[in-house]
């Protein structure tokens, strides 16, 4: 089976808790998360191991669900999920590292398609995929380094 790998990062000008408030908040997923109408948590708690949600998309015109279950979470310092849907099938890996200035957000991502073409295709989709995982970085910069600071 062919898999694709995609690595991300990006610098977010606020302490690693305020990103992890964002990134683990089910009702601001949609707000920094490309097509996703509604992130639903059906299992567990979000950002605790075992969780399992449902990930709502609309995607030129057409509506699909994934499952998602958090495998493995070292609170504010990383996050690691399987992302599963009839057609594809993904490792999501979020890590949290200080810095200076703010907080480095690495996005690791590795998939296959489950189901011809996609199993093929995946590959060549690499560039496209890169890039949207870039612009969900730049959306989920912009959320947390605009959002008031929680009491």
């Amino acid at each position: 089976m062919f898999k694709t790998t995609v690595e991300t990062s990006i610098l977010i000008a606020a302490p690693p808790e305020a990103v992890t408030q964002v990134i683990l908040n089910p009702d601001l997923a949609v707000r920094w998360t490309t097509d996703l109408e509604r992130f639903e948590v059906v299992h567990g708690n979000a950002g605790q191991p075992g969780a399992v949600a449902r990930l709502h998309y609309l995607q030129g015109g057409q509506r699909y669900t994934m499952e998602d279950t958090l495998l493995y979470a070292e609170p504010g310092r990383c996050y690691r999920s399987r992302v599963t849907s009839d057609v594809l099938s993904a490792e999501v890996e979020t890590t949290l590292e200080p810095g200076e200035g703010g907080t480095w957000v690495r996005i690791r991502w590795t998939g296959s398609g489950r189901r011809f073409p996609l199993r093929f295709l995946l590959p060549l989709m690499r560039g496209s995929v890169t890039r949207q995982a870039e612009a969900d970085l730049r959306k989920l910069k912009d959320l947390v380094e605009k959002r008031p600071p929680e009491a």
